[in-house]
């Protein structure tokens, strides 16, 4: 059994306006404060996932976070910090079972390097933005620059003719009609691409019409301020799943989904239909 938690600053401390937005304005901060409502952990052997969200405070000018947590042992109920309302999770589920899911995840696809022995790790939207590119660049007949802008200019500046038979030639949907429509509809199906096929197989879900998700709040979370680069994606997935493994299904939802899961990501939070 495990336990689903809800979590926010205690209405004492919402109502302490200085230091509610000290904290509000932190979320790494606040994540790092989670880990003392299981104290005799050393911040490196995780078990409990969660995720942020943020909420309407009445008479506030700040939203302020609430916290979902998944953990195989509840969190402490006398925090100082933070109000925790917690209850057993063990959903009894059946093969067919529909659920509406939201998903918070950091989507990444893995792709051998040459000189590299390891695959190495790209963030699925600028990756699918990438091989967009790359892929109309070499229909066009042009040398593929480096860079994603150089990409982009040496295609916009091609004669309409030809930029619309090199876009014609790279298998994509025939109303496409510019790059940026283009990168749209690629960067759509690599989206939809990392929680379906098999990924949903071996998680125990079946998505049977993925075109119908909701995906949105792609952005970049830095973990070091002095160090911009240090950090990663997230994303947000909302939609129907069908479960095809129940008992490979909680598993997933145990285990969580997809990488960064210490930073907020990886929680599927779940509903019957």
């Amino acid at each position: 059994m495990s336990y689903l938690s809800r979590v926010r600053l205690k209405p004492e401390i919402r109502q302490s306006s200085q230091l509610a937005l000290l904290l509000t304005e932190n979320s790494y901060g606040m994540h790092r404060l989670l880990w003392d409502l299981f104290p005799g952990r050393d911040g490196q052997q995780r078990d409990f996932l969660f995720r942020e969200e943020r909420e309407n405070e009445q008479g506030g000018s700040k939203h302020q976070p609430i916290f979902y947590l998944l953990s195989p042992e509840p969190p402490l109920q006398d925090s100082p910090l933070f109000q925790v309302d917690t209850k057993p999770f063990c959903p009894q589920l059946e093969e067919g079972d529909q659920l509406a899911f939201r998903l918070r995840a950091n989507p990444v696809i893995s792709r051998k390097t040459e000189g590299k022995k390891r695959s190495v790790p790209h963030d699925v939207v600028m990756d699918a933005q990438q091989q967009c590119l790359h892929t109309l660049c070499l229909s066009a007949d042009i040398p593929p620059p480096k860079g994603k802008g150089d990409k982009q200019q040496a295609l916009k500046a091609l004669p309409k003719e030809q930029l619309q038979a090199a876009l014609n030639s790279s298998a994509l949907p025939d109303e496409i009609r510019s790059v940026a429509e283009a990168l749209e509809w690629s960067v759509r199906q690599a989206q939809i691409g990392w929680i379906s096929g098999k990924r949903a197989e071996r998680n125990g879900y079946l998505i049977e019409r993925p075109d119908n998700l909701r995906i949105s709040g792609y952005q970049w979370r830095t973990l070091n301020e002095k160090r911009r680069n240090a950090g990663f994606s997230s994303l947000d997935y909302e939609g129907v799943l069908t479960v095809t493994d129940p008992e490979r299904f909680v598993q997933t939802l145990n285990s969580g989904i997809g990488k960064a899961r210490a930073f907020g990501c990886g929680l599927m939070l779940i509903r019957r239909c």
